[in-house]
Protein backbone atom coordinates (compact mmCIF):
# COMPACT_ATOMS: atom_id res chain seq x y z
CA UNK A 1 0.00 0.00 0.00
CA UNK A 2 1.36 3.43 -0.94
CA UNK A 3 0.41 6.79 0.54
CA UNK A 4 0.57 10.39 -0.52
CA UNK A 5 0.92 13.22 1.98
CA UNK A 6 0.06 16.89 2.18
CA UNK A 7 0.62 19.70 4.66
CA UNK A 8 -2.07 22.38 4.89
CA UNK A 9 -2.40 25.54 6.94
CA UNK A 10 -5.67 25.45 8.89
CA UNK A 11 -7.79 28.57 8.77
CA UNK A 12 -8.87 28.72 12.37
CA UNK A 13 -10.82 31.29 14.29
CA UNK A 14 -10.88 30.72 18.04
CA UNK A 15 -13.63 32.55 19.86
CA UNK A 16 -13.18 32.64 23.63
CA UNK A 17 -16.13 35.02 23.98
CA UNK A 18 -18.52 32.19 23.02
CA UNK A 19 -17.94 29.06 25.07
CA UNK A 20 -19.58 25.74 24.36
CA UNK A 21 -21.30 23.88 27.19
CA UNK A 22 -18.06 22.32 28.48
CA UNK A 23 -16.45 25.75 28.87
CA UNK A 24 -14.12 25.29 25.89
CA UNK A 25 -13.60 28.04 23.31
CA UNK A 26 -15.43 27.72 20.01
CA UNK A 27 -13.07 26.89 17.14
CA UNK A 28 -14.81 27.76 13.91
CA UNK A 29 -14.22 26.21 10.52
CA UNK A 30 -11.86 23.36 11.36
CA UNK A 31 -14.36 20.54 11.69
CA UNK A 32 -16.08 21.21 8.37
CA UNK A 33 -12.74 21.69 6.60
CA UNK A 34 -11.40 18.38 7.95
CA UNK A 35 -14.66 16.58 7.12
CA UNK A 36 -14.43 17.84 3.54
CA UNK A 37 -10.87 16.54 3.28
CA UNK A 38 -11.94 13.23 4.85
CA UNK A 39 -14.59 12.81 2.15
CA UNK A 40 -11.76 13.10 -0.38
CA UNK A 41 -9.85 10.27 1.31
CA UNK A 42 -7.48 12.36 3.45
CA UNK A 43 -6.76 11.23 7.03
CA UNK A 44 -5.46 13.65 9.65
CA UNK A 45 -2.11 12.38 10.95
CA UNK A 46 -0.91 15.28 13.08
CA UNK A 47 -1.39 18.96 13.86
CA UNK A 48 1.34 21.46 14.74
CA UNK A 49 1.17 25.05 15.95
CA UNK A 50 3.95 27.23 14.57
CA UNK A 51 4.95 30.64 15.92
CA UNK A 52 6.53 33.00 13.41
CA UNK A 53 9.33 35.38 14.32
CA UNK A 54 6.84 38.27 14.47
CA UNK A 55 4.80 36.40 17.11
CA UNK A 56 1.92 35.29 14.92
CA UNK A 57 0.72 31.75 15.53
CA UNK A 58 -0.78 29.44 12.95
CA UNK A 59 -1.64 25.78 12.72
CA UNK A 60 -0.72 23.25 10.05
CA UNK A 61 -2.31 19.88 9.50
CA UNK A 62 -0.43 16.84 8.21
CA UNK A 63 -2.65 14.52 6.20
CA UNK A 64 -2.25 11.29 4.25
CA UNK A 65 -4.36 9.14 1.97
CA UNK A 66 -3.91 5.92 0.07
CA UNK A 67 -2.34 6.59 -3.29
CA UNK A 68 -4.65 5.66 -6.14
CA UNK A 69 -3.53 2.15 -7.10
CA UNK A 70 -4.80 2.64 -10.67
CA UNK A 71 -2.54 5.66 -10.94
CA UNK A 72 0.45 3.55 -9.81
CA UNK A 73 -0.37 0.86 -12.38
CA UNK A 74 -0.62 3.51 -15.11
CA UNK A 75 2.70 5.07 -14.06
CA UNK A 76 4.30 1.61 -14.12
CA UNK A 77 2.97 0.93 -17.62
CA UNK A 78 4.15 4.35 -18.87
CA UNK A 79 7.65 3.90 -17.38
CA UNK A 80 8.07 0.62 -19.28
CA UNK A 81 7.54 2.33 -22.65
Amino acid sequence: MKFEYTVLPLKTKVRADRLIAEGKPVIEGIESELNTLGEKGWELVSVQSIRLEDGRLFTVAYLKRIKDENLWEQESINSNM
